[in-house]
């Protein structure tokens, strides 16, 4: 009879034990060190002196909750939301913003290090906005409380729902739709079926978005447009749909415009008028987009007789300020409804200089004719997985300029690897803080090769 061999599991110590923070790691938790352990704690920051208590012991690293804060750091924030504690959108509130950056940063270069063998440089940006009435775009899930609906945020790990009728990130006209929308979703004889709500502060009109399990009734189609109208809103909705002219009859789902006209909805990418549709992905801090495209524009220096390529291109937030500025274009992305959306665009602001194609970037894409043309630069903005096969096949091509921009540093230390070992080096870097209160951030990295 085999025998298979079952590592014993390390006892987990339950007793709490007094450290003292000294740093934050890249996920903006505490680190503490004694005798025994390198801690991590949640919620800790430099300067506080608590009682933790080990969750989980690996080697000489434990992870660790706070059971009592015995001294605050002198630079501990005081709590301004009644929310902190129960919503999980801002969990770094308690930091100061300057030490926050300041802790990502030192946390990237900490990773890159140790990636590469070598100490990265400082960075030479660092691009950030206000902590408050920063975010442009939001998703609020639906809760039902003693038979009345709320719009709500999760719960920090967790599928709870927090009932939300302000948010100090979100912009003031978001904030504002949200009493009139838990107002109309009570009303709504489908009510049950909504899934959740987005919404879009556009630098046009408000867009919002209701995903539905089944297809609107014209009665709640009236309330919701009794609700644009308060809100001078564009309203969509995203319904299961059977297209009456496909062969096969299997059920799809489509955004329908129920309210406003999608002439009112657009960002504004660096000049560059961009319609979208409440659904659209944009980039949710819109001041910190604006300097993060006059950092790209920097590096990749289009001109008149350059041919760049963006990679992951989305609506063509980078895509369409560089075709504006002479430079022949062309953007990849796997979503076809985006990038008929771009294209569309494109023409109407008469960009004929910016082509846009369909490609899923992890499959075989390579012998594809936009893939076979030569490149002057390439900007790449991929997903938290990273590029691995773009970075592996920009390598191939040699293009001489790679400009990516990756709001995972884990993934960015790997794709950079593969140009590092390809003979690239890494010319500029910097970071753009588009969610302050959190760990999140966004990396911008200019490699080039000689």
């Amino acid at each position: 009879m085999v025998t298979f061999y079952k590592p014993v599991k390390k006892a987990v110590e339950k007793k709490a034990v007094k450290v003292t923070c000294t740093d934050l790691d890249l996920q903006g938790r505490g680190v503490a060190r004694t005798d025994k352990y390198v801690y991590f704690v949640e919620g800790l920051m430099p300067g506080d002196t608590a009682n933790v208590l080990a969750d989980l012991v690996k080697g000489k690293v434990a992870e660790a909750t706070i059971t009592k804060i015995i001294t605050p750091s002198k630079d501990r924030l005081e709590k301004d939301c009644p929310l902190i504690g129960q919503c999980g959108g801002c969990p770094l509130e308690h930091i100061p913003a300057e030490q926050l950056v300041d802790a990502k940063v030192a946390g990237i270069r900490r990773l890159f290090t140790k990636t590469f063998g070598e100490e990265l440089s400082e960075p030479s940006f660092i691009h950030k906005s206000s902590d408050k009435n920063y975010r442009r775009a939001c998703r609020f899930a639906i809760r039902g409380d003693h038979g009345k609906l709320y719009l709500g945020f999760r719960q920090e790990k967790s599928h709870n729902l927090v009932k939300v009728s302000n948010c100090l990130t979100l912009t003031k006209r978001m904030n504002d739709a949200i009493k009139p929308l838990n107002k109309v979703i009570n009303q709504m004889e489908q009510k049950g079926e909504i899934g959740h709500i987005e919404l879009l502060d556009s630098d046009g009109l408000l867009g919002i978005l209701i995903r539905i399990t089944k297809t609107l009734k014209e009665r709640d189609t009236n309330l919701l447009q009794e609700v644009g109208k308060d809100l001078n809103a564009v309203i969509s909705v995203v319904e299961p749909y059977k297209d009456p002219m496909a062969i096969t009859k299997q059920e799809t789902t489509r955004e329908r415009i129920i309210f406003g006209s999608i002439d009112e909805l657009f960002i504004v990418s660096h000049g560059v008028k961009i319609k979208c549709k409440p659904s659209s992905f944009v980039q949710v801090n819109s001041s910190v987009n604006e300097k993060m495209l006059d950092t790209v524009l920097e590096m990749v220096e289009p001109s008149a007789d350059s041919r760049i390529m963006d990679l992951f291109c989305g609506l063509g937030n980078f895509a369409m300020p560089i075709a504006k500025s002479g430079a022949k274009v062309v953007g990849v992305d796997i979503v076809s409804k985006m990038i008929e959306d771009a294209r569309n665009n494109a023409k109407e602001q008469g960009l004929d200089n910016a082509r846009f194609e369909v490609a899923d970037l992890e499959e075989l894409f390579e012998n594809q004719s936009w893939a076979k043309a030569e490149y002057d630069a390439v900007v790449m903005d991929p997903g938290r997985q990273g590029a691995k096969r773009a970075s592996l096949f920009l390598i191939k091509k040699q293009v001489k300029k790679v400009v990516l921009i990756s709001c995972n540093p884990l993934a960015a230390s790997r794709d950079c690897q593969e140009f590092i070992k390809a003979g690239y080096k890494i010319n500029r870097w910097g970071v753009c803080d588009m969610f302050p209160r959190t760990s999140h951030i966004e990396m911008v990295i200019l490699m080039t090769k000689a």
